[in-house]
């Protein structure tokens, strides 16, 4: 794994700052792992994972309300490895049943995180998969903080960006595969993988 230039930290803490305003590593869960408690930092402060890799399209579906639903985007050419999965329970869009419901999901420029946007409300019944074997890219911030990438992967989570822009709520994270971080979500918003800057 490679290491990241002064100017790719530089886009991702830019990047950090613009949103408040508006594989190699040994992995270190198994299955069944339990999640971790949510958590809530400045989201000046969190240092989020970044990628190296071609960026992700952004997606739009459209799908009938009551029915599951997963939605993978895809790094882009040449090798198309999966970056996130966005799935949807039945549950999810239960009020909705038969009703079209179109989400849009756009992948955030250099770092493992997306905007997710619904036609229709949901309060349960979704969830984020962050899948980061060939592209995981630790800052140099982040090597600073914890002394190693695999130290840095440990303290990893999923956050979502709060209403105001300004904090970043760690969500109750697990490891359903090495290389891969999973939470719930509750709504539409903006969702980081990203650890705290004070372990």
């Amino acid at each position: 794994m490679t290491g990241i230039s002064r100017r790719s930290w530089s886009r991702a803490s830019s990047f950090c700052l613009a949103l408040a305003a508006c594989g190699g590593r040994p992995g270190n869960g198994a299955r069944g792992v339990a999640p971790s408690a949510t958590r809530v930092i400045p989201l000046a402060s969190a240092i989020v994972l970044e990628t190296a890799g071609p960026p992700p399209s952004d997606t739009s579906v459209t799908f009938t309300g009551g029915t599951p639903r997963v939605v993978v985007l895809r790094h882009g050419p040449p090798e198309n490895v999966v970056f996130a999965e966005v799935s949807f329970a039945p549950a999810a869009f239960r009020a909705d049943s038969g009703l079209p419901v179109r989400v849009d999901i756009r992948p955030l420029p250099g770092v493992y995180g997306l905007a997710l946007v619904t036609s229709r409300p949901f309060r349960s019944g979704a969830s984020v998969v962050f899948k980061y074997p060939r592209y995981f890219s630790a800052s140099a911030r982040a090597r600073s903080v914890y002394g190693s990438d695999a130290l840095y992967e440990r303290a990893l989570s999923v956050g979502e960006v709060q209403a105001a822009g300004q904090s970043l709520s760690l969500l109750p994270t697990t490891r359903p595969a090495t290389d891969n971080l999973q939470a719930a979500i509750g709504s539409p918003g903006t969702y980081l993988v990203a650890a705290p800057a004070a372990p």
